[in-house]
């Protein structure tokens, strides 16, 4: 697999990511801003690939420390979107438990890329396959816990569970990227697509789920409800 199919491939499941995350927020809701949102993710994704394709978001000889310091003002920057714009946050806020553990679900398909690419060369075999699986099962976790939490029985336990280790999943390949295989990878490899867009939306969803478990009844959720 040449370094441009890797990129489109990235930019696939990219879009892929942003067409279901707009289905699933739309879940049983109406009069969302969900164009403004699709919008502006969408213009993110274009920005972001004329960064990589031209090889100039980043210097080439950037430090695992300082490219690691960027992820988390990219995850800051993020959340300041995410809280700071009302209809934004009135979005993110009216999610049920489900939909915001259903929104992970897309991850499958990125750990399913992984698993392609290290199987490829693209991605280092070692790095490939452990994020390919821990990221299949951040998604599939989320997805069982969302389907208990819909059929009440008894799924707090397996949100916290896929919760956290989804969140861990996104911290640690984050931190073995940037202070490990940045030197052999470049900062400019298909594998950021997933690091500067769809990441920090799934670790923002974790926290606003993991918040919710901790004060229930706080804020009044959408009761997700799929005919």
């Amino acid at each position: 697999m040449s370094a441009d199919t890797s990129a489109y491939l990235m930019i696939g499941l990219d879009s892929m990511m942003i067409i279901y995350t707009l289905w699933v927020v739309s879940i049983g809701t109406l009069g969302k801003p969900l164009f403004g949102i699709g919008l502006g993710l969408f213009i993110w994704l274009g920005l972001l690939h004329l960064g990589l394709s031209t090889q100039s978001i980043f210097p080439q000889d950037i430090s695992g420390i300082a490219f690691l310091s960027i992820i988390f003002i990219a995850v800051g920057a993020v959340g300041a979107l995410l809280f700071f714009i009302p209809p934004v946050r009135r979005v993110l806020l009216s999610l049920s438990q489900e939909q915001l553990l259903l929104l992970q679900g897309i991850r499958v398909l990125f750990g399913a890329s992984f698993l392609t690419q290290a199987s490829l060369g693209v991605l280092p075999a070692e790095f490939g396959i452990v994020d390919g699986w821990t990221h299949i099962s951040a998604g599939f976790l989320a997805l069982v816990a969302a389907f208990t939490l819909l059929k009440g029985e008894n799924g707090i336990r397996r949100a916290q569970f896929a919760n956290l280790f989804g969140l861990l999943d996104i911290l640690i390949v984050a931190s073995t990227l940037s202070l490990l295989l940045l030197p052999n990878i470049t900062p400019h490899h298909s594998m950021m697509y997933a690091v500067f867009l769809p990441a920090p939306l799934w670790l923002w969803f974790h926290l606003v789920s993991i918040w919710k478990l901790l004060h229930p009844g706080q804020v009044t959720p959408n009761k997700l409800a799929i005919a």
